[in-house]
């Protein structure tokens, strides 16, 4: 043990000069890293940001898990049970039967076709076989009879403009 005792100073003295570059080393890339380890810090505060606004709505999140847990056994208790009780009375469901008749759509499409014979078979009417009342169905037709009343020198309400009235009725202002 006597050895350690002198070995000791002789190994600081040889690494001192050593240990001394070393440390000035150090010291000079702390002092050059500083900018860096500050950014590292901040990118870190920032990073963690999200974690710690979630951190102050941790009650909720605990009541609201107590409340899922909850809510989840009490539906699964009330489904269970009703089933059983629905099995014990004997009040399955039974599905309904398909109306009677024909569906709507080949409905319209008959009421369509008897309305169109309806049309066909009936005679025409006075009004229908006037000749001043055309059927205007297209634009073609509808310019023919503007200039037939053109030349005749009449004006009918086809003509004619239509002016809407003020309404009267605000309380007389």
């Amino acid at each position: 043990m006597e050895y350690l005792v002198i070995l000791r100073p002789l190994l600081y003295y040889l690494l001192y000069p050593f240990f001394f570059i070393l440390k000035w080393i150090a010291a000079i890339l702390l002092a050059l890293g500083a900018p860096l380890v500050h950014l590292g810090c901040f990118v870190l505060h920032g990073c963690l940001w999200p974690l710690r606004l979630l951190a102050k709505f941790e009650t909720l999140y605990i009541f609201l898990g107590v409340a899922l847990l909850i809510g989840i056994a009490t539906g699964t208790t009330l489904h269970y049970t009703s089933s059983f009780l629905t099995a014990l009375m004997k009040l399955e469901s039974r599905p309904q039967e398909p109306p009677r008749g024909r569906p709507m759509a080949a409905y319209r499409v008959g009421r369509t076709e008897e309305l169109q014979q309806e049309t066909l078979e009936r005679p025409p009417s006075r009004i229908a076989a006037s000749p001043r009342l055309v059927d205007t169905t297209s634009a073609r037709d509808f310019a023919k009879l503007l200039e037939r009343e053109k030349r005749s020198g009449r004006k009918s309400l086809l003509t004619s403009t239509i002016l809407e009235e003020e309404d009267s009725s605000d309380g007389g202002s």
